[in-house]
């Protein structure tokens, strides 16, 4: 009994000793200790304690401090173990694990999961894509700078003929460190650029921007007298901490005053509750980009811009929108003197982590991004691209492996060009029987929501081509005098390829087409001796003494416009026709008053003037014959008619 009790006792203080050990660790973890969450974690897990919430912060602590290869187990149990109601954001981290890990067919499964919502011919398109880029080859040489050390060096930027970059403080004694990466506080520093090299004395920056706290990502003005950089929110060189006891980033102003950085000022769009950083100037200084997860994020963190007008204030911020930010990560803008954007971002497809994008601004909005490719983008993060379009040389920041420290600066030269894929479709329009080529037809290129956007007339190659401005959906429709018109609806994905074919086989009319035609609406028809064959449309009638076309006109009319959209090779003539009643004179005009207010309403719905012809009757044909016996009103309203006739000649 007594042994029982003491197993008890010791079970017991056991228990009491991890939930001490639990609580500590949730705390480094709330706090961004990661280093030290992921150690106690582990070491709760071990003891074995699978407790999901356990075991997602233990995954993410070691993530979050890119030890993936400790991550990868610990996830691989969170994902299998706790299927039902997981979020799917620890599928996307598993899978970005695990092809940081070069297991990427392993990775691949667990990111098809994750974008479970996106149907599969997209996901193979964005496979198919990287393939292709793979395919293309190293487009830059790159050497690791002599500058960089065993920490984290990053964050670089073109100041003048030299490189401003962010380093963890090597020159003060008391600089703080930063428990997420267990080194000292972000610093900025500067080193001289000759021929894309840099020399290894980096000396720092500025002593009126350096501080206690982290200084980093910056961003000159044209004139290099203002610079934007990133900075722990502050006051004073006190942090201000959100209601999670957090600081977040924020993005600041500071002028050059007689060689000395000063009249340092945060910008409006900054706030505790949220981060700004990672600044960059468009080449006209009226636009300043930067990454936040502020409220309006469509993922953890997007790229934003705010206008600068000529006072230097700020407006709005916008999001860049679906075409660039994902439901993960965007960030680390550029924006080259050409208004192009470079861009980091886990959510388009990559080869790893972060993967650097290009994209361009065009017509106010930014094209579909393209990843600049080998050997800038490997299996890890690679971010902070910066680059001078005139000579096509500059810098970036990656963890690849084989690195000198957490964060590395490369220089890097091009040597292919990273060109933006111009998406086009093209094709051949043939006839269906044969496969001869047919040229004069109409080309007719719609989007999704059936707006028309370009058409051409093909020529005597019978080939055609249309630029697409973005993907997605598209109809195309093909029209000739000779053939019955036809459509193909396709999607553009964004596989890496640039042209699409999408050849279109026409069916040449045949001689009982019209007979046919006309047979679907189902009314009596006559084939008079001049070879014009006749139906009639209910309902095209007219009140007395008037020509206007009436409302209930106007519905069996649009039926008509129906058809003569669908069928473009078609001409009518309108035979217009009135009662017996008033001078035979009058009556004609009035005829063809009601012929013409025909034709008018046709042409304004679209339909070619040259299509139609208009001819009054006046009395001459009455349906209903009135000379011998008196017609009723309603007999009248009969004869009040507009008939139609489609050319067979």
């Amino acid at each position: 009994m007594k042994k029982l009790i003491f197993l008890f006792i010791l079970s017991t203080a056991g228990l009491y000793a991890q939930e001490a050990q639990l609580k500590k660790a949730d705390k480094y973890f709330a706090t961004a200790s990661y280093t030290e969450s992921a150690e106690m974690y582990s070491n709760i897990i071990k003891e074995g304690n699978s407790d999901q919430q356990v075991l997602k912060k233990a995954a993410d602590s070691y993530y979050f401090i890119s030890d993936f290869a400790k991550a990868e187990p610990i996830y691989k149990k969170l994902v299998t173990t706790y299927k039902e109601g997981l979020d799917d954001k620890y599928y996307f981290r598993y899978a970005q694990t695990l092809k940081a890990l070069n297991k990427t067919s392993e990775s691949e499964k667990w990111m098809k999961l994750y974008q479970k919502d996106i149907p599969e011919t997209v996901y193979k398109a964005s496979l198919e894509k990287l393939e292709n880029i793979k395919k293309e080859g190293d487009k830059f040489e790159i050497k690791n700078i002599v500058t960089n050390t065993s920490f984290s060096d990053f964050g670089p930027a073109f100041y003048q003929n030299s490189l401003v970059f962010s380093s963890p403080s090597k020159d003060n004694p008391l600089a703080k460190t930063y428990k997420w990466t267990n080194q000292p506080y972000l610093d900025l520093y500067i080193v001289p650029i000759e021929n894309n090299e840099v020399t290894n004395n980096a000396l720092p920056f500025s002593p009126t921007l350096n501080s206690n706290l982290h200084e980093s990502d910056v961003t000159f003005s044209k004139d290099g007298k203002t610079i934007y950089f990133t900075r722990n929110i502050s006051v004073n060189g006190k942090r201000k901490k959100d209601k999670n006891k957090n600081t977040n980033l924020g993005i600041y102003k500071a002028e050059l005053i007689n060689d000395v950085w000063t009249n340092v000022q945060p910008l409006s769009i900054n706030s505790t509750t949220y981060s700004t950083g990672n600044p960059s100037l468009n080449p006209e200084n009226n636009r300043l980009y930067f990454e936040s997860d502020m409220p309006g994020t469509i993922g953890s963190a997007d790229i934003f811009y705010v206008t600068i007008d000529e006072n230097g204030q700020l407006g709005k911020p916008v999001n860049l929108g679906p075409e660039i930010n994902t439901r993960t990560r965007e960030g680390f803008p550029f924006i080259a003197e050409n208004n192009v954007l470079y861009f980091a971002s886990d959510g388009h497809a990559g080869f790893g982590l972060l993967d650097v994008f290009k994209s361009e601004l065009k017509d106010s909005t930014f094209t579909t991004p393209l990843n600049v490719g080998l050997p800038v983008n490997t299996n890890a993060d690679d971010f902070s691209f910066i680059v001078d379009e005139k000579n096509k040389k500059g810098f970036f920041a990656s963890n690849r492996a084989n690195g000198k420290g957490d964060d590395d600066i490369y220089s890097f030269s091009q040597i292919i060009p990273v060109e933006l894929k111009e998406y086009m479709v093209q094709g051949l329009i043939q006839d269906s029987e044969n496969d001869i080529l047919i040229k004069d037809a109409v080309i007719t290129l719609y989007d999704e929501n059936g707006n028309k956007i370009k058409e051409m007339i093909v020529n005597e190659t019978g080939s055609f081509g249309f630029d697409l401005e973005k993907l997605g959906t598209f109809k195309i429709t093909a029209t000739h005098p000779n053939y019955i018109p036809a459509e193909k609806t396709f999607t553009i994905l964004d596989d890496g390829k640039g042209k699409h074919e999408q050849n279109i086989k026409m069916q040449r009319i045949p001689k009982t087409f019209l007979e046919e035609l006309i047979a679907e609406q189902g009314q009596p028809k006559v084939l008079t001796d001049n070879g014009v064959l006749m139906f009639d449309l209910p309902g095209i009638l007219f009140d007395y003494d008037r020509s206007n076309i009436r409302p209930d006109a106007q519905l069996q009319l649009n039926k008509l416009i129906d058809k003569l959209n669908r069928y473009p090779q078609i001409k009518i003539e309108i035979g217009a026709h009135t009662d017996i009643r008033g001078r035979d004179e009058y009556n004609q005009k009035l005829s063809q008053d009601r012929a013409s207010s025909t034709k008018t309403y046709l042409v304004s719905k679209g339909i070619s003037a040259d299509r139609i012809t208009g001819i009054g009757y006046g009395e001459n044909k009455p349906k209903v014959n009135c000379s011998d016996h008196e017609c009723t009103e309603a007999e009248h309203q009969i004869n009040r008619r507009s008939e139609f006739l489609i050319l067979v000649k």
